[in-house]
């Protein structure tokens, strides 16, 4: 290893004690060796850090009070060293070739902000494939430069997956500290609005779902979608373009579509009603929509 590392590896964590050993454990045990290591304790309450502490000189343990996932990762960048950055997630696991595919991709494409690649399930098959990113569109994305409308068109890079050039974070701002899911996604809208991205057609990590995972909140996912598109709209008003006005404006009504049906199921009516009113204004063409907003606001009368 050289002085300065190629890669800084940040994994941030809360209490997730269970699973954050393993986690490492397939970080320490990755081919390419020229990286540092670092876990971005964000105010764990449980065994988090006596089971980090166990784990060797290798890992460097930084503690901060509880912020959320977007600021414990942005807090490790602050203390990275290297000029790539590899984020890894506690509960789940890296191939181990992980860094030497992503690093050895950069390499040969660096002018790149960023590159990522795809990943399959640690529990086996789901959706009926065998990786996140189904199999064709993994050669097709590897085949041709990878634009805003591929990662709008259904959101396909996991941050897990990736390597981001170091520059191009701070140079967008890092991630965004309001969010708590969808900071990922905003964060590869703004760096492909400024940075070529390359996409890797290889699995480069595993994929745990458990009860624990924050993204099985439905309406603090599909709220902070649309906030994630809107602002990519205000920052980039080219962008609305460059994806397809009609295109974003689909994908936004389905969003509160699918919100208006989650709080109608929870009997939220007013904010169900709220919801369904911003659906049928950017697809007002949609029967479906503007039956749905007939029924519930005949029966709210």
């Amino acid at each position: 290893m050289t002085s300065q590392p190629a890669v800084s590896v940040i994994i941030p964590t809360f209490n997730r004690a269970n699973f954050v050993r393993q986690a490492i454990e397939s970080v320490l045990q990755q081919q390419f060796q020229d990286y540092e290591l670092i876990v971005v304790d964000d105010g764990s309450t449980d065994e988090t850090r006596a089971v980090v502490e166990t784990l060797g000189p290798r890992v460097r343990y930084l503690y901060q009070s509880n912020r959320g996932a977007a600021a414990a990762r942005n807090f490790g960048v602050r203390h990275a060293g290297a000029p790539w950055i590899a984020f890894q997630d506690s509960d789940d696991l890296c191939t181990p070739d992980h860094l030497e595919s992503l690093y050895g991709h950069v390499r040969d494409h660096p002018d790149c902000g960023l590159v990522f690649g795809n990943g399959a399930y640690l529990n086996g098959p789901e959706h009926n494939r065998e990786t996140i990113i189904p199999a064709k569109k993994s050669r097709r994305l590897q085949a041709a430069a990878v634009g805003l409308q591929d990662l709008f068109a259904k959101s396909i890079v996991r941050l897990q997956a990736s390597i981001i050039l170091k520059s191009a974070y701070d140079s967008v701002g890092g991630m965004d500290e309001s969010l708590r899911i969808c900071h990922d996604l905003d964060l590869f809208f703004r760096i492909s609005m400024s940075f070529p991205v390359k996409y890797l057609d290889r699995v480069v990590f595993f994929y745990r779902k458990h009860q624990g995972n924050i993204t099985r909140n439905e309406e603090l996912r599909l709220t902070e979608n649309i906030k994630v598109i809107e602002k990519l709209l205000s920052d980039f008003p080219a962008a609305r373009d460059l994806i397809g006005r009609h295109t974003v404006a689909r994908r936004l009504a389905y969003r509160y579509y699918r919100l208006a049906k989650g709080r109608w199921k929870r009997n939220q009516l007013p904010s169900a009603l709220e919801a369904i009113d911003a659906a049928v204004a950017r697809a007002p063409y949609s029967l479906k929509y503007r039956a749905y907003r007939y029924r519930w606001g005949a029966l709210r009368n």
